[in-house]
C-alpha cells in the first residue's frame, strides 16, 4: 500500500473520470482506483486529502508468475508479508517454487483463503501453504495491526470503515467496541481519532492476543482495557460510562442493543450500528432501527449518519447507521 492523493467521483462517472484524468496528466497509473462506499477514489498527483492505495501492478504479478506456475491465479490480497490466493486457486500440493512465488509479490508467506468459520468466534480457515506462521504486521490508514491470518479473520473490504473511524472528532471520549476483535475499530479511534480510552470486548483469545500486540506497537496500549468474554456477560459491568458504542457486528448485533444503550452516558451519546441490509429494503430498516433505539433509550433517537460499506451479495449491503441517542 501506498499514500497518493484521491480524487473522488460517484461510480457512474468513474469511466469518464478516469480518462480525464489520465489526460489532464494527473493521475497516478502506478496506483490502482478503489471504491469508497458509493464513489470512487482515483490517486492523482495532487490535491487536498490522501489515502492508501495498493500498486497498480496485477498484470506485471500475473505475468511474473507464468513461468513460475501452471494456472496462475487471477486474484489476490496482500496482508503484510503474507500473499492470499482464493479458494480453488491453487492446492498448496503442487510441486512449486513457493519461495519464488512469494517474492513475485515481496511476500514471505503464502496462504490460500476459504470462507470465514460460521461460528460465533468467526476463526479464519485461511491455509498457509508457505512460511512459518500466519502471523503478519499489516498497515494501513496510519495504524498497524499484529494478527495471525490462519486464525483471526481482516476484512479488506471495511478499510473504508476503518478509516471512517479513525477520521472522526473523539478527542476526550470514552468509547465501548462491543465486538473488538483484533481492533479493528478501537485502534484507529485511540491512534487517529484522539479518543481518550477505550473498552474493547472480545471473546475469542486469537483476537485478543493480537489486539494485545497492535495496542503495544501502536504505543497505545494504556488507553485500552479488553475485557474478555461473551459481551453479554462484560457489557453491564460499564453502565452509563461511554460517549459512545460501536456494534461492529454482521450480519446483525441487535440481540446487543439494549446493553449498547446501557453503556452510554445518562445524557446519551453515539452509537455505530453495522448490519447487512437488503438495500430494496434500507429506508425501512433505518426507520425501524431508530424507532427501537429510541424505546430502547427512553430517549430522542436521530440517524445522522449511513455508511453503505461494501456488497455483502446481491442485493445485500453492509451498512453502518449512526445514530445519536439523547
Amino acid at each position: 500500500m501506498e499514500h497518493s492523493f484521491a480524487y473522488f467521483c460517484s461510480r457512474d462517472s468513474a469511466q469518464k473520470t478516469y480518462l480525464k484524468l489520465k489526460d489532464d496528466g494527473i493521475l497516478n497509473t502506478a496506483l490502482k482506483p478503489m471504491p469508497q462506499g458509493d464513489f470512487i477514489a482515483f490517486p492523482v498527483t495532487s490535491g487536498t486529502e490522501k489515502l492508501m492505495f495498493e500498486p497498480n501492478e496485477k498484470t506485471n504479478y500475473f505475468e511474473r508468475l507464468l513461468p513460475l506456475m501452471d494456472q496462475p491465479p487471477s486474484k489476490w490480497n496482500i496482508l503484510g508479508n503474507l500473499v492470499i490466493f482464493p479458494k480453488g486457486s491453487c492446492t498448496g500440493e503442487e510441486e512449486y517454487d513457493w519461495e519464488k512465488i512469494a517474492q513475485v509479490f515481496g511476500c514471505k508467506k503464502i496462504g490460500i483463503q476459504d470462507e470465514i468459520n460460521p461460528g460465533e468466534l468467526r476463526r479464519s480457515q485461511l491455509k498457509l501453504i508457505h512460511g512459518n506462521n500466519g502471523w503478519v504486521s499489516h498497515q494501513e490508514n496510519f495504524v498497524i495491526y499484529e494478527f495471525d491470518a490462519s486464525k483471526v479473520m481482516f476484512s479488506s473490504g471495511n478499510i473504508t470503515e476503518r478509516r471512517r473511524m479513525g477520521q472522526m472528532d473523539c478527542e476526550g471520549e470514552i468509547i465501548v467496541d462491543a465486538y473488538c476483535g483484533i481492533g479493528y475499530y478501537s485502534i484507529p479511534f485511540l491512534a487517529r481519532a484522539n479518543a481518550a480510552h477505550v473498552h474493547a470486548c472480545e471473546m475469542n483469545p486469537d483476537s485478543i492476543e493480537a489486539l494485545n500486540k497492535g495496542l503495544l506497537c501502536n504505543g497505545i496500549q494504556e488507553k485500552c482495557t479488553i475485557h474478555q468474554g461473551d459481551n453479554q456477560s462484560t457489557l453491564p459491568n460499564l453502565r452509563e460510562i461511554a460517549d459512545r458504542v460501536i456494534l461492529g457486528l454482521i450480519p446483525s448485533s441487535e440481540p446487543t442493543w439494549k446493553l449498547a444503550v446501557d453503556c452510554l452516558k445518562p445524557e446519551g451519546g453515539i452509537i455505530h450500528v453495522h448490519m447487512n441490509v437488503d438495500e430494496r429494503k434500507l429506508d425501512e430498516w433505518m426507520a425501524q432501527t431508530i424507532d427501537k433505539f429510541s424505546r430502547l433509550s427512553g430517549k430522542k433517537a436521530t440517524a445522522i449518519h449511513l455508511e453503505k460499506v461494501k456488497w455483502y451479495c446481491p442485493h445485500i449491503r453492509h451498512v453502518v447507521l449512526d445514530i445519536r441517542i439523547g
